[in-house]
């Protein structure tokens, strides 16, 4: 085996020790200032080697240093980077010797690199420091420098075929384990191989099997995981293994609150969760460079489609930046080829205008170095040069026009594959504690555009700005310089607009669009909700009696699998139950107590016919309208009226909601991993709060200051004083290796809460 050691401990760095994944500088939630994290920099650590270790191989790997960085052994330049998005490493043997050896890494995050992504605004915080694992490797004289594992399908047969780069040629021993079984062992002494699979598991969306590649050399063992399947985007559709897949999927940065991109693995591999299990998409789009290779792999393990771009926004620079450009995505193939979850390469820099030259050279070095997946490249503008295999665009249509997305021959100038990179994001912003209606009209924006990619089959793919909001530059985003363009907030807690992903997944789901609360909207007039849920039906109960049934014909959007239902009825059949009035003439009364709530003094002229004719034929004055309107639509002032929805699947009720007056408030806590693993660096949990009604429902306007404070293992990121927003807030802690348990305390004007962590070293 590989021997690895991990170098993420005890650098220092402005005269104090600390552990990678680090950042320059922790920011604030709110009104942050990218001036802070911008500087130069210097990282200082020990290294090791024993005697046994001085005459092999040292290769010494960074994941990720923002943004341009030099690396000294014992004061001698060993390496420098220019992307902040890539990881790079370097053989070290003939630098260091038995003993103590120094480490200096110097880091420039300033945002006048002439480096991608920078050279004029850009759209997101870009941050600054070590914030990916550095390690060691310690290898013998030959080992496996590189591996490109490519599956194929040829007549029905499986197999891979494998590019194996050595540091010198010798034979090699290969073994491919299937959870943990071995399914194929054979010795080989040349560089490319096919490796046939009798019976083999293919990696699916909802069977994301993973096989496990070592090669043996002496005793040295090189391991990768690896998928077989195949993927193809054709003008009618994106094909997984031959079958057709619609692409529904988000936008993700990498950054978090507080410590910007400086998050380990935990926290990596949580968003991945969070994309495929809370908010049932089925695809991601690393927007607008690469990420973590932990949260890559795990996509991986998870089925959750990737889309990988070289790193930009906007600008193009000199040739010089536009040379980095191709080093980047040489690097980006290079280094992430082997991940079955990534389906598609980002060949273009970001809404970039077009260059033929660059990009006819950027999606030569994708195709060269991988021919088994093709290119995209993501543009905000019609028409343009088509390069790439995939015509990605970035469609900003304005919703509230006819149509929810532009229409494909509108676009492309040919019939080329053609996926929606962007949707919705600027249109309508959209902050946890906005009005109710500001919030669903995000919700509603998404299902208009959703509703026609799922109607159009010449559309492969369709992917919504953004997965959470995130902290960006002054030109962008709100006056706090946050992006309220996520679906969630930036501690992964989901807005209202989020309930149309999780409710296209498997699970059983069911959330409403509104509270009911009268007072939300402009003349108290709310006469419709939505309910988002994979549910059979609906059952809505008005102060204990059924009063409407509601089920799939409800549903406003005839292609989204799971369309919402909308609920247009709070009165049902009350006013034959309880006024003694005939069906036909409830109905029609029903529409005139509406049409009031709707337009008050300026119905118009067919209700007030129709309001006649109930005056006239059924003796309904002004007065009994008036007591109407008021027991069964106004309700200011009168007896509390508490509603029910059940939803229910299979004749089972899997969810109740009851929503009445708020009485009394508790909190919500969801944590994301209560044992953390101090190992080679600092674990992270992310522990998400709400403030809930005795109904368990949250309540947006709830912003009250809370205390939080940390004992034994752990340590709170961020400051100690926080608040919620929009009945949501969240807590990050860190595992401090002081003690096998911690302790987190959270007060509140609503109550207190201690959360006990595990803490395994």
């Amino acid at each position: 085996m590989i021997k690895r050691i991990y170098l993420n401990r005890n650098w220092d760095f402005n005269n104090e020790k600390v552990d990678i994944p680090h950042t320059v500088r922790e920011i604030p939630y709110n009104y942050c200032n990218e001036d802070d994290y911008q500087g130069e920099f210097i990282y200082e650590n020990i290294i090791h080697i024993d005697s046994e270790y001085i005459n092999k191989n040292l290769i010494l790997t960074f994941e990720g240093v923002a943004h341009y960085s030099e690396v000294y052994i014992n004061e001698k330049l060993v390496i420098t980077n220019s992307c902040g998005y890539n990881s790079f490493n370097v053989n070290i043997k003939d630098y260091v010797n038995v003993g103590d050896n120094k480490i200096k890494v110097l880091v420039n995050s300033k945002e006048d690199l002439n480096i991608p992504p920078f050279g004029n605004v850009i759209d997101y915080l870009t941050y600054g420091g070590i914030y990916r694992d550095v390690y060691l490797d310690i290898c013998d004289d030959n080992y496996v420098k590189d591996c490109f594992i490519k599956p194929k399908c040829e007549s029905g047969i499986w197999s891979i075929d494998l590019d194996i780069e050595l540091n010198k040629n010798s034979e090699y021993l290969i073994e491919i384990y299937f959870k943990d079984e071995l399914v194929i062992k054979n010795k080989y002494d040349k560089n490319n191989i096919n490796i046939v699979f009798n019976n083999p598991k293919l990696w699916d969306i909802d069977n994301p099997n993973l096989y496990k590649l070592k090669i043996i050399i002496n005793d040295d063992i090189y391991e990768e995981e690896f998928g077989l399947r195949t993927v193809l985007f054709k003008k009618d559709g994106f094909y997984l293994n031959n079958k057709k897949v619609k692409i529904l999927g988000l936008n993700r940065h990498q950054a978090f609150p507080y410590v910007g991109y400086a998050m380990p693995k935990s926290m990596q591999e949580f968003d991945a969760y969070v994309l495929k299990n809370e908010l049932c998409v089925n695809a991601v789009r690393t927007s607008h460079y690469m990420q973590s290779k932990y949260f890559i792999s795990m996509c991986d393990k998870l089925g959750l489609l990737v889309y990988t771009e070289t790193p930009g926004w906007q600008y193009l620079g000199d040739e010089k930046w536009k040379n980095q450009v191709l080093e980047n995505t040489k690097n980006m193939v290079l280094q992430y080829r082997n991940h079955p979850s990534i389906i598609l390469w980002g060949a273009r820099i970001n809404e970039s205008v077009d260059d033929h030259d660059l990009y006819i050279k950027t999606n030569k070095i994708i195709h060269d170095l991988d021919p088994t997946r093709q290119t995209g490249g993501v543009r905000c503008y019609q028409k343009g040069e088509e390069l790439e295999d995939v015509y990605t665009y970035n469609d900003f249509y304005d919703p509230n026009e006819v149509r929810g997305l532009s229409e494909k021959k509108n676009v492309c100038s040919s019939d080329i594959p053609y996926l929606v990179s962007e949707f919705n994001g600027h249109m309508h912003p959209t902050k946890m504690y906005d009005r109710e209606d500001v919030r669903v009209n995000q919700a509603l924006r998404i299902c208009k555009g959703m509703n026609e990619f799922y109607g159009d089959d010449e559309i492969t793919g369709f992917f919504t700005w953004c997965f959470a909001d995130y902290n960006t530059h002054k030109d962008f985003g709100s006056g706090d310089r946050i992006c309220y363009h996520g679906v969630l907030d930036m501690f992964r807690n989901p807005k209202l607009a989020s309930y149309i992903y999780s409710s296209q997944g498997k699970n059983n789901y069911f959330n409403l669009s509104s509270d009911l609360n009268i007072g939300d909207y402009d003349a108290s007039m709310i006469d419709k909700i939505y309910a988002f849920t994979n549910a059979d039906k609906i059952n809505l109960y008005r102060n204990g009696e059924l009063i409407k049934v509601y089920d799939d014909k409800n549903r406003v959007y005839n292609n989204i699998p799971n369309s919402p239902i909308l609920i247009d009825d709070f009165v049902g059949n009350l006013l034959v139950k309880n006024e003694g009035y005939d069906e036909k003439t409830s109905n029609m009364m029903k529409e005139v107590l509406y049409a009031t709530l709707k337009y008050g003094n300026k119905m118009p002229l067919k209700y007030k016919l129709m309001y006649l004719r109930l005056m006239l034929f059924k003796h309904v004055n002004y007065q009994k309208g008036y007591e109407l309107y008021g027991k069964y639509i106004g309700n200011w002032g009168s007896k509390e009226i508490v509603y029910k929805f059940e939803a229910i699947k299979d004749n089972k009720v899997f969810k109740e909601i009851n929503l009445s007056k708020v009485r009394e408030c508790h909190l919500g806590i969801n944590v994301s991993n209560k044992k953390l693993y101090d190992n080679y660096t600092y674990d992270v949990s992310l522990v998400r709060i709400s403030a809930l009604s005795q109904n368990n429902i949250v309540l947006p306007y709830y912003n009250e200051p809370f205390k939080v404070s940390a004992e034994g293992g752990i340590d709170i990121i961020g400051p100690s004083l926080l608040s919620f927003k929009g009945g949501y807030s969240g807590i990050f802690v860190k595992s401090n290796g002081k003690s096998n348990k911690g302790k987190l305390l959270i007060e509140t004007s609503i109550g207190k809460e201690e959360i006990e962590f595990e803490i395994e070293k």
